[in-house]
């Protein structure tokens, strides 16, 4: 059901779906389709998705990740603060809720660490993250910038590739 809510389009106002799952449900989705360097992840060790200013997003992607596994790793959601521990330790970063400087602050912090950076914030792949939500006609839709993951040493597929906006 999660490959179905990235492959087919999806509105924000569907009945069944709120915002802040179908957010996590496309993070869940990014990292499905995303491939770290090797030793990134450590054998055994869990694969962390840290949301920084959005609670809503990091309960609905507990749920979302609740007994599942990537590549052989268990799924970790940890709540981050713009001063707390250093984002670095995370594997994807999904920042909302900040403003520019501050989401700009982020991304510059883990500027050449494995993280995939993801947010909703207003020119967010302007500002070297790597993918960025949007609505586009009731749809939520999102871009992708390449050369940020690959300074991140990430290989994103191209089948999540072919579905991000054309730029």
């Amino acid at each position: 059901m999660i490959a179905i809510l990235l492959l087919t389009p999806m509105t924000a106002a569907a009945q069944d779906v709120t915002e802040p799952a179908l957010k996590a449900a496309f993070i869940y989705n990014f990292a499905k389709f995303t491939e770290w360097p090797a030793g990134a992840v450590a054998t055994g060790a869990p694969l962390i998705l840290c949301v920084l200013g959005d609670p809503a997003i990091g309960e609905a992607l507990e749920r979302v990740v609740k007994g599942r596994t990537l590549a052989g790793h268990s799924i970790s959601v940890s709540k981050a603060t713009p001063v707390g521990r250093p984002l670095e330790a995370c594997h994807i970063a999904y920042v909302s809720g900040v403003t520019a400087s501050q989401a700009a602050e982020v991304v510059a912090g883990v500027r050449d660490a494995p993280v995939l950076t993801i947010s909703d914030v207003e020119g967010f792949t302007k500002l070297g993250g790597i993918a960025q939500f949007f609505f586009e006609h009731g749809q939520l839709r999102f871009d992708v910038k390449l050369a940020s993951a690959k300074r991140a040493r990430l290989q994103i597929s191209s089948k999540l590739l072919s579905l991000a906006r054309p730029r």
